[in-house]
């Protein structure tokens, strides 16, 4: 009987439990729901007042004193500064420094225990771009939290504050991949600004590291400046490390110019059968017909990947195309192969059979569909 009992009470004190949890619940959705609500409107003032203020400068704008620590302020000052450029930005600016938001999010920023506080003033400054708080910004580029680090980078990006790049830039060595790639973005947004200290950099330090100087180097690529082809030769002569040669290569493809032609023919000597790939493939992105030599005989190389891409880049390149038909009637299956497969890659083989259906057909289409059909022979 007292068994029952207090099987009795432990039941009812699961479901007054059960009903305690689930009313906190629901009055806790409550309350979030009305300071929510609440923080909305705030926000929706915020952004009508100072709309107004843009629109009329001549009247004084009115707010309580510690403004900027509420975080509806801060939303909607965001919101507006993100929707205007020229004179309207500097007077907001103005109301930044005024009501002491740029100092206030760097107080938070350096003394806040949560990271979550920390963030959102990082997240604030950033999105802000004052150039008072440029310095704050560099000083958190070491920050213990990585998603600070890219928010300090992206906030000097934003701002132009072209004093930063090197600071930016000497952190690749320290910095994860993720957060460097996010700091090879921020590079991104200085343009040319930003190519002679990363040029800098990969001079410095491609002896003894790969992955800051590879990421510098792609980096300089996306930039598009061609002053970098000329440095880029040189690391390309210089560099040991198969990645930051790799990395290099391929930027003095994207980057073009005539310069780099013959440095990267001459790539094709070399042993490693990634270089020679990647090279084949760098020349055909350059386009010059100058290339088409160095192509042509590497669909004779013993890698099949370098085979491959030199076909490939052979059809990006004028008159490469008449050099893939020839290499058909190469005394090298290897080269007859290659040069097959890229002209089936661009539509050659398509074609071919529709003027043959037409009466159309010229020699190189017929040299073509012979190859491929001895091919379909012998396999079958």
């Amino acid at each position: 009987m007292q068994a029952t009992e207090l099987v009795r009470v432990v039941v009812v004190a699961v479901f007054a439990l059960d009903a305690l949890l689930l009313l906190s619940l629901v009055v806790g959705k409550a309350v979030h729901r009305r300071i929510t609500t609440a923080a909305e409107r705030r926000r929706s003032a915020y952004i009508t007042l100072l709309s107004r203020h843009l629109a009329l400068p001549e009247e004084d704008v009115t707010l309580e004193r510690g403004v900027a620590r509420d975080p509806a302020f801060l939303d909607a000052l965001i919101d507006v500064r993100n929707s205007v450029i020229g004179p309207e930005a500097d007077a907001l600016s103005g109301l930044v420094e005024r009501f002491g938001v740029t100092s206030e999010a760097a107080d938070r920023l350096r003394n806040g225990y949560l990271l979550t506080t920390r963030l959102r003033a990082a997240v604030a400054l950033a999105e802000l771009a004052d150039q008072s708080s440029a310095h704050v910004l560099i000083e958190h580029l070491a920050d213990r939290s990585p998603v600070i680090r890219i928010q300090c980078a992206r906030g000097l990006g934003r701002m132009g504050w072209t004093p930063a790049i090197d600071a930016i830039v000497e952190r690749f060595r320290d910095e994860t991949p993720w957060v460097r790639s996010r700091f090879a973005d921020t590079l991104v947004k200085f343009g040319r600004s930003a190519t002679w200290p990363l040029i800098a950099y990969i001079k410095i330090n491609h002896r003894f590291e790969s992955e800051g100087p590879v990421t510098a180097i792609r980096t300089l690529a996306t930039i598009g400046d061609d002053l970098a082809v000329t440095p880029l030769i040189q690391v390309l002569n210089e560099a040991t490390d198969v990645e930051v040669r790799l990395a290099t290569i391929e930027a003095l493809g994207i980057l073009s110019g005539p310069l780099a032609i013959r440095p990267l023919r001459m790539v094709f000597r070399d042993p490693d059968w990634r270089i020679r790939a990647k090279a084949a493939t760098a020349l055909g992105e350059i386009g010059d017909p100058a290339c088409s030599p160095s192509l042509e005989v590497a669909l004779t190389d013993e890698n099949w990947w370098v085979r491959r891409n030199s076909a490939a880049s052979l059809t990006q390149i004028q008159g490469g195309v008449d050099l893939l038909y020839d290499a058909l009637e190469s005394q090298d299956p290897f080269a007859r192969d290659a040069a097959a497969e890229a002209l089936a890659d661009v539509g050659a083989v398509i074609g071919a059979r529709h003027r043959m259906t037409t009466g159309e057909a010229t020699d190189q289409d017929h040299i073509l569909i012979e190859f491929i059909e001895s091919q379909l022979t012998v396999t079958s």
